[in-house]
This record gives structure tokens, C-alpha cells and sequence, in this order.
């Protein structure tokens, strides 16, 4: 019985820590306007502010380092992989 509510637990965190993730990722997209302002359904583009997102994605990454499941490791690289991309895109776009 206590194996099935570990079991229950560790999905369930699992799906919290995604879903944190995901949140963060959309922070960031917002900023390098992928993603329209939800007031003004306008985009932005606020590089500072998308750097810090990404840095801060990265630095959990960091921090998680060896406590991840693979599926957790392979998506947030796969973020951290796209929003590097598009910032670089963006602050090319910005010159």
C-alpha cells in the first residue's frame, strides 16, 4: 500500500514540476513575443526580461542535475534548446 502512494506521489510531483516548467517556458515566450500579451493581445519584445527566464530555466536545470527522470530531463533541455533559439533569433531581428 505505501509503494502505490509513493507511486501516486512521485506522478504527481512530476506533473507539478511539468507543469512549473511549462509556466516558465510561456514566461519567456511571451517576452520574446511568441505569444500575444493576454491584456493587450499584443506582442512584446522584452530581450532583458526573456534572458532572465531562460537563465532561470537553465539554473534549474543545474540544481535538478541527477534528480530528473529522463522524460523530465528531455523536455527541459528541448525548452531551454527552443527558447535559446528564438532569443537568438529575436536579438538578431532586433539589430
Amino acid at each position: 500500500m505505501a509503494e502505490v502512494r509513493q507511486s501516486t506521489l512521485a506522478g504527481e510531483n512530476t506533473s507539478r514540476f511539468l507543469t512549473f516548467l511549462m509556466v516558465q517556458e510561456r514566461q519567456a515566450s511571451l517576452f520574446l513575443g511568441r505569444l500575444p500579451h493576454p491584456q493587450t493581445g499584443r506582442t512584446e519584445v522584452n530581450l532583458p526580461v526573456a534572458k532572465v527566464c531562460i537563465e532561470q530555466l537553465e539554473m534549474i536545470r543545474d540544481k535538478t542535475q541527477g534528480n530528473l527522470t529522463g522524460e523530465e530531463e528531455r523536455i527541459l533541455d528541448g525548452m531551454i534548446g527552443d527558447l535559446q533559439s528564438a532569443y537568438t533569433a529575436a536579438s538578431e531581428a532586433a539589430v
